[in-house]
């Protein structure tokens, strides 16, 4: 038997070495993909819970967590909770009973942030995974490098923020689907099928924004030059759209689905721009150029990336191979999302993540492509390759290392310093979900509703106040800058100079009484 295996074969010696270089080379790319982990990781891990300012979205989904870890339906404000479906929440609520974790909202956001650190992490290895499979070891163990390190996902991976589960989840999918490409019909191919619409689903049930950066793209496919089967895509597709049934199935028997298709509506309406509430588009908001080249210094191989999604995403879908095709499907359509909300949409910095996801995934496989293409630019997309890994991997520790806890080094220190019966009025939307509730702070964004309110001290972050992002104004920010002594300064990359003042209340009175009021700009309060 042995003899006849060798006549048909190789040499005895060459069929044991051709057997031996799969094992050894899949031994290597594994311990890549670890090193690559292991990076993300430190990155992730170091300065998670001071390197980034409180946000306020991370306070209201530590609570709506906190809510479903308790056995009940989200709500803000005592109304149900529908602008967005309930997944990254629902993970969340997993973590705090199974850890016990709790206190203050702020608290519980700031403990949750290690649960983003890990996922944040497994995303990396993931996309390590996906470009490996696309274009070899290589180009993937520096676009996992980049991803590491990139200072916007590392923003983003720091906080509380629903993006990043969506985001593994949708990278993880894209995985499994590679794996679909490389199954001919049978039953293991069928169950990758099932595996993959299943974990689109997951994405679509923590972001249903995410439909557009897995199953539009994968429908895509089916028309752009036959990239995919339409019984694969439909297949997929229809395993996608469970999570989401379940949960307006949960929602329908609760009698509360007018609520939801009301919520969801206005959040169809801010995501096409016919609303504009929040985000560089808004009426209150600062220029997008002027924010684009204050934070380039911070972010510039970020925007890089972002800017690449499209084009990358262009050249490889005209590649001839079927998986690099639907990668950069996936990469067009992703960028475009990204380009309509900053032309036309709500230009919210978190629509961002899953770009730069797509970018790093489609730019390896465009810069290959063009190598084949014309060989003797392989020095130059190399350089560029290099320079782009040393420039993030500078602007990552760079990130990582800044102290940017203003609005929590704030709050401790009135805790510890203030008489417990002092007067605290707080200014902006953050402050107040952040901080609230405490005995005597309130929201107090006026002169005359500090008249009124008996207010002491006054909390401000002055860049969200003077970009019109806070409940006072900006001249509100410039009187007490000129009649309030300043008892707590910090200065952070965030939020500007975070301040707690001491008023003068004889000042205070006389101003009102003369007339000046300075009324806030948002809000609804005197």
């Amino acid at each position: 038997m042995t003899s006849l295996y060798r006549d048909v074969s190789l040499p005895g010696g060459r069929a044991r070495r051709a057997a031996r270089r799969p094992q050894a080379a899949m031994r290597g790319y594994l311990w890549v993909a670890a090193m690559v982990g292991l990076l993300a990781a430190a990155f992730r891990v170091f300065g998670v819970q001071r390197a980034n300012d409180v946000f306020i979205d991370e306070v209201t989904y530590a609570d709506i967590a906190r809510q479903i870890a308790d056995g009940h339906m989200p709500t803000i404000l005592g109304t149900p909770f529908f602008l967005h479906p309930p997944g990254s929440y629902a993970l969340n609520a997993v973590v705090i009973r199974v850890l016990g974790l709790g206190g203050h909202s702020t608290d519980l956001a700031l403990q949750l942030r290690w649960v983003n650190s890990v996922l944040g992490t497994v995303t990396v290895v993931v996309c390590f995974l996906l470009v490996r499979r696309l274009v070899g070891v290589v180009p993937a163990a520096v676009a996992g490098v980049i991803l590491a390190s990139d200072p916007f996902v590392l923003r983003m991976d720091g906080r509380l923020m629903m993006e990043t589960p969506a985001g593994l989840a949708v990278l993880s999918g894209w995985l499994l689907f590679l794996l679909v490409l490389e199954r001919n019909q049978g039953r293991s191919r069928l169950w990758l099928e099932i595996s993959t619409g299943l974990v689109f689903g997951l994405a679509i049930a923590m972001k249903d924004m995410t439909a557009v950066f897995t199953v539009v793209p994968l429908l895509a496919a089916v028309v752009w030059r036959r990239t995919v089967p339409l019984q694969t895509a439909l297949r997929i597709l229809a395993c996608s759209i469970v999570p989401y049934l379940i949960y307006l199935g949960l929602i329908a028997a609760s009698g509360l689905f007018p609520e939801f298709m009301n919520q969801k509506s206005v959040g169809v309406l801010r995501m096409v721009g016919a609303v504009q509430m929040t985000g560089f588009n808004s009426v209150h908001s600062v220029s997008l150029t002027d924010r684009l080249i204050d934070l380039a210094g911070r972010f510039g191989t970020s925007y890089l990336l972002l800017g690449l999604s499209v084009v990358a995403g262009v050249v490889a879908a005209m590649s001839p191979l079927v998986e690099r095709r639907v990668m950069g499907l996936f990469s067009i359509l992703t960028g475009f999302v990204g380009v309509y909300s900053v032309f036309f949409g709500a230009a919210e910095e978190q629509f961002g993540y899953c770009v730069v996801l797509a970018a790093v995934v489609s730019t390896p496989v465009a810069a290959v492509m063009v190598v084949k293409w014309r060989p003797r630019l392989r020095g130059v997309v190399g350089a560029f390759a290099a320079v782009m890994a040393v420039l993030s991997l500078f602007l990552g520790i760079q990130a990582r290392s800044v102290v940017d806890d203003g609005l929590v080094r704030a709050r401790d220190w009135m805790t510890a310093e203030l008489p417990p019966s002092s007067k605290v009025a707080l200014t902006s939307v953050t402050g107040e979900f952040a901080l609230q509730p405490h005995e005597g702070w309130a929201v107090l964004p006026s002169l005359q509703s500090l008249r009124d309110g008996g207010a002491e001290y006054v909390l401000t972050q002055g860049r969200p106040l003077s970009e019109g992002y806070g409940f006072a104004s900006p001249e509100f920010l410039g009187w007490l800058q000129e009649n309030a002594q300043p008892v707590f300064t910090f200065t952070g990359p965030t939020s500007g100079d975070t301040v707690v003042w001491m008023l003068d209340r004889a000042k205070l009175e006389a101003a009102v009484d003369g007339g000046l009021v300075l009324p806030p700009v948002t809000g609804g309060y005197p």
